[in-house]
């Protein structure tokens, strides 16, 4: 009888720790959601202030390993309401794990510090009705200014041996831009490139505030994996640290409640770097949404999440085997347009800025051909060509000339896709022979691609423009850059053939004209000795995207 009474006692308790688990999600949940009705976006969006769904913060809280932890220090920069933390301890009460857990957050936002405190007393006391020792500390300081010395280690200022270290850290940073003078770019000022990101600081801190052992786990804007603004963080970050995991949301709409952040976002694991870890491979999944619907996983070797090019490092998101095989095809090509003395800009009209000098109608001598993104027609740069509110002309005279560019052969990429879009990149041929003028306008909205010291002749500007046109470099970019926007960095970090393989390209499709798509795939593999499932696969599916 005792023996059964206290099956049933055990039987309950399971039960009882199932109802607070869920009881402490559903109260950050519910203060969240009465926080954000009553204040407006845009004040949040000041703050920089995007509250984690549930079910992303249960995703999160899942992707830790703690089947051997006797203890854990838990840290959440930037709580907010506190869900991160909710879904931790939810996950410890499910998994009837019994050891002592020290939490500390950091809030210093006086508005959701009362709704902070509810759901940290919550957790405080479910955890310790299960027969956890618990501990729960909030810091209200600001957080980069708090613990930059964990980063300064050498000096006066940091007694980095004293300080404490963290098993698991969790985090829905803050994202907003800061003034390269504010008082934390300065502190930070190792990771700084150009304008700073407050979020990519909470991720150099929490790396360094890692046990030997630990493990981060953010949610952020993809934007540090590529672009000249975080070149210096993400070589400081792949110095000391390695990437465990990587999640990618298909569609950036719907990550976050009310589509507040339109952004492509990722969630991503990293540890300290130690010997042991240094030829691991790293996990990387996707799923359509935030519910986290048609999951699947990959595991890929470290070496195929990294990408190195002009003394830059790259990190580049696989979402399948096929974006692998596609990175083994391209990985032969060694070369960059620097290699070949040419450059990639961006087009110096900027039309807001130049109404004064913008012509509806095309009036000779007085002035030359304006081309924006509409003017691309397939491989074709197609002018006149009729669309609202985009003049066919510019002015030519002294106060536009700074705007103009000599007329030579170009070629002439789209700086933006819509997410919608099959593709990303899209790029178009700028004969000379087309244009009987000195000089012409290229829209801010259009790179373009030139010889400096001299012309690109029409071989290497159509060998390029069909590269870019391919399924397989497409599928490349997509692994680099999450955004719709193409910059000219972007074109000029681009891995290529030799210039020699760039030309016999370039004449075969000026004496083929392939269509894009299958056709001009073909044409280019055919030089360059692509194996031909991989361009069926690639053609394959973008049919069925």
């Amino acid at each position: 009888m005792v023996i059964v009474a206290q099956e049933k006692t055990e039987r309950l308790k399971v039960v009882e720790d199932i109802w607070d688990s869920e009881k402490i999600l559903s109260l950050a949940e519910n203060l969240a959601e009465q926080y954000s009705s009553e204040t407006s976006s845009s004040d949040r969006k000041i703050k920089g202030q995007f509250f984690t769904p549930k079910e992303v913060a249960v995703f999160m809280a899942g992707m830790f390993d703690i089947r051997d932890k006797k203890s854990i220090r838990f840290l959440d920069p930037g709580a907010g309401i506190g869900m991160l933390t909710a879904a931790f301890c939810s996950r410890l009460l499910l998994e009837k794990k019994k050891v002592p857990v020290a939490i500390t957050v950091y809030e210093n936002d006086k508005d959701v510090c009362p709704n902070l405190h509810k759901v940290l007393e919550a957790c405080r006391s479910a955890l310790e009705k299960s027969g956890c020792d618990v501990s729960v500390e909030h810091k209200q300081e600001d957080f980069i200014e708090e613990n930059v010395g964990y980063v300064q280690e050498g000096t006066l200022f940091a007694s980095v041996g004293d300080m404490p270290r963290y098993d698991c850290i969790v985090s829905n940073p803050p994202y907003f831009k800061l003034n390269k003078d504010s008082r934390q770019a300065k502190l930070m000022s190792t990771f700084v490139s150009g304008q700073p990101n407050i979020y990519a600081f909470f991720m150099a801190l929490s790396l360094k505030m890692l046990s030997q052992q630990g493990e981060m786990v953010y949610i952020t804007p993809r934007s540090f994996c590529s672009g000249l603004y975080f070149k210096r963080f993400r070589k400081w970050l792949l110095d000391i640290g390695h990437f465990n995991r990587i999640h990618m949301f298909k569609s950036r709409k719907n990550v976050f409640t009310k589509n507040e952040v339109l952004q492509e976002n990722v969630i991503v694991s990293l540890s300290p770097s130690d010997t042991k870890n240094i030829y691991s491979k790293v996990v990387v999944s996707t799923s359509d949404d935030r519910q986290f619907h048609n999951l699947k996983e990959y595991r890929f070797d470290k070496e195929d999440v990294l990408h190195r090019s002009n003394g830059d490092v790259f990190i580049k998101i696989p979402s399948s085997v096929i974006d692998v095989e596609v990175q083994h095809a391209i990985s032969t090509w060694s070369s960059t347009l620097k290699d070949f003395g040419i450059k990639a800009s961006t087009g110096p009209v900027v039309s807001f800025r130049a109404t004064q000098h913008l012509s509806p109608t095309f009036i000779d001598k007085r002035t030359v051909p304006l081309l924006w993104m509409h003017n691309i027609q397939d491989m074709q740069v197609v002018w006149p060509l009729e669309k609202k509110k985009r003049e066919h002309a510019i002015k030519s005279h002294k106060e536009s000339k700074p705007l103009l560019l000599p007329t030579k052969n170009y070629v002439l990429i789209k700086r933006f896709s819509s997410k919608e879009q099959k593709r990303r990149l899209y790029a178009a041929v700028l004969k000379k022979s087309d244009f009987n003028f000195e000089y012409l306008g290229i829209e801010n909205h259009l790179n373009y691609v030139f010889r400096n010291d001299g012309e690109l002749t029409l071989e290497e500007a159509y060998g390029i423009s069909g590269i870019l046109n391919t399924s397989i470099m497409d599928a490349f970019f997509r692994m680099m850059n999450g955004n719709t926007q193409v910059n000219a960095v972007d074109i000029m970090n681009l891995p290529l053939p030799s210039l020699d393989n760039i030309k016999k390209i370039g004449k075969s499709i000026i004496k083929k004209n392939p269509t894009i798509g299958q056709e001009l795939d073909k044409t280019v593999s055919d030089v360059l000795g692509i194996n031909e499932k991989l361009i069926d696969k690639l053609n394959t599916r973008e049919e069925a995207e």
